[in-house]
């Protein structure tokens, strides 16, 4: 080797040596003397000179990005994180179909708005999520409940309404003992075949309520009434038969005034007739009668009198309107008998007879004695007519 050669091993550290120190002074300048490199120019640089590597890290801003030029090769998978988005930026045609899954969605955040109406079926639902308040009123119908799911703990008290019980299902289990109160007894609704045999007691019954009508005919005995329970006004006129009556039970007093038709005359002045033929009336001897029923005519007759002559008789009889009354005529005087040495006069004497008339109809009736002579003169003086009606 040379003598004026220098040995490798001694050239490697002065090298490294000075590379360092032009390292240190560029940095030196750099940072602390930039102004003293003047800027290099946009026109400096040629078209695609600044490539990927000639950029720093970070050294690309928003500012130095031309607005819109960003292209979805630019982005690196996964560069754009949750800060990058702005609030509002991802609009419907930038979320790929099907891409919100459950895992995306903030708990409450898929409002009724956001779902398609009629797009829940059931197994979108959760087993028991369909609480109350979630149900419209009015939107569970009849064919959304299951048969026999409405147990008796779900109906509410009083929510069971007429309307709702199918008419002729209530049988005799369904109600409890004694519920049906009188209120719920419809008017008219009990008939006969409801009331057991032998049920209607005589607390039971209203005062007055047994009308007649209620009365089986034949079956008020004499021990179902009272004790003067029969007043006048209970008894139908003409029902009081004979046999009815107990025997001697009629006293006077229980007659009334002309119960018995009954009619009278009298007279004390004389009066006379000589009459032989014809019947003529005895004055102040007729009276008037009314009867109400077929009956029976008792006429008494009494007179004191006599005949002029006592050879000849006096006769009366006596009239019910036109009929004469049984026996018909009779003598109410006597003859006296005469011999050639002694004859006799009689004087007044009280004579009396009862006529009789049966059968006699109903109606008004003029009742009177008429009288006749077999000879001479017939008089009369206190004399009396009393007229009786029987019933036939």
């Amino acid at each position: 080797m040379a003598e004026s050669a220098i040995p490798f091993k001694k050239v490697v550290p002065m090298i490294a040596i000075t590379w360092i120190l032009s390292l240190v002074t560029t940095f030196v300048v750099v940072y602390f003397a930039p102004s003293i490199f003047p800027p290099i120019q946009s026109e400096k640089i040629a078209d695609n000179a600044i490539i990927t590597v000639k950029l720093a890290d970070g050294s690309v801003t928003s500012a130095k990005i031309l607005d819109g030029t960003i292209t979805a090769v630019d982005i690196s998978d996964g560069a754009i994180i949750t800060v990058k988005v702005a609030n509002g930026s991802i609009t419907t045609e930038k979320i790929a179909d099907g891409a919100i899954t459950t895992i995306k969605l903030a708990d409450g955040s898929v409002t009724s708005a956001k779902i398609l109406d009629g797009t829940i079926t059931v197994e979108d639902l959760a087993t028991g999520c369909v609480t109350t308040m979630k149900l419209a009123d009015g939107s569970v119908t009849s064919i959304k409940i299951a048969d026999k799911a409405v147990i008796t703990s779900k109906l509410a008290d009083g929510s069971v309404t007429s309307a709702k019980i199918l008419d002729g299902n209530i049988t005799a289990l369904d109600l409890a003992d004694y519920s049906i109160i009188t209120a719920k007894i419809a008017n008219g609704a009990v008939t006969t075949e409801k009331i057991a045999d032998g049920a209607i007691v005589t607390a039971k019954l209203a005062n007055g309520s047994v009308t007649s009508a209620k009365i089986l005919d034949g079956t008020i005995t004499a021990a179902d009434l009272a004790t003067g329970a029969v007043t006048t006004i209970k008894i139908a006129d003409g029902a009081i038969t004979s046999v009815k009556i107990a025997d001697y039970a009629v006293t006077n007093k229980k007659l009334a005034s002309n119960a018995i038709p009954f009619a009278s005359a009298y007279s004390t002045w004389t009066d006379s007739t000589d009459s032989t033929l014809a019947w003529v009336d005895m004055d102040d001897m007729a009276v008037t009668i009314t009867l109400e029923r077929t009956s029976h005519i008792i006429i008494m007759f009494s007179a004191e009198a006599y005949n002029s002559d006592p050879a000849h008789r006096i006769l009366v009889q006596a009239l019910v309107g036109t009929y004469t009354a049984t026996p018909g005529s009779i003598y109410l005087t006597p003859t006296v008998s005469e011999s050639a040495l002694h004859r006799h006069t009689l004087g007044y004497a009280a004579y009396s007879f009862n006529f009789y008339k049966s059968y006699v109809s109903a109606g008004t009736y003029t009742i009177k004695i008429q009288w006749k002579v077999s000879g001479g003169t017939g008089y009369v003086e206190y004399r009396t007519l009393n007229v009786i009606a029987l019933p036939a």
